[in-house]
């Protein structure tokens, strides 16, 4: 048999149990997927796509350079624009430097070699420089 005093006790642990569980913080509520992110991601993801698509043709000769520029540069607005801070829109100028770099290498190098063609040579110095330009103005701009 038990005790009054263990009935009480155990009707002390009881309610306690029960108040602890009342005043316990609810669940943060789940973010709603922001359908403008979601568009933005996706806008990213498929520049990236068809970037790396149209890189490939044009290392086998098969599209003009401008393709590859114009992917690139869309990739550039896709992510700038998912950016939330100006270390994001920085790290995008950067990438699309990159691949600018990327492909000036190319353009250089096959042309060494008697291929490709003559104006790609001025395309890819000026999208190389042009992205520079941007990214060591947004540079300006962050000090």
């Amino acid at each position: 048999m038990r005790s009054p005093r263990t009935r009480v006790l155990a009707a002390m642990v009881v309610l306690l149990a029960l108040t602890g569980l009342s005043s316990a913080p609810a669940d943060p509520p789940r973010k709603v997927a922001d359908p403008l992110s979601k568009l933005g991601r996706d806008r990213f993801r498929a520049a990236e796509k068809q970037y790396n698509i149209v890189w490939s043709y044009y290392q086998q000769n098969r599209i003009e350079i401008y393709q590859v520029y114009f992917w690139s540069r869309l990739m550039l607005d896709a992510r700038r624009d998912l950016g939330e801070t100006p270390a994001d829109r920085t790290a995008a100028l950067k990438d699309h430097l990159d691949r600018m770099k990327k492909l000036d290498d190319l353009v250089v190098k096959v042309r060494r070699l008697g291929f490709g063609r003559g104006y790609d040579v001025g395309a890819s110095e000026y999208y190389r420089l042009e992205a520079e330009y941007w990214v060591a103005r947004d540079a300006r701009k962050e000090r």
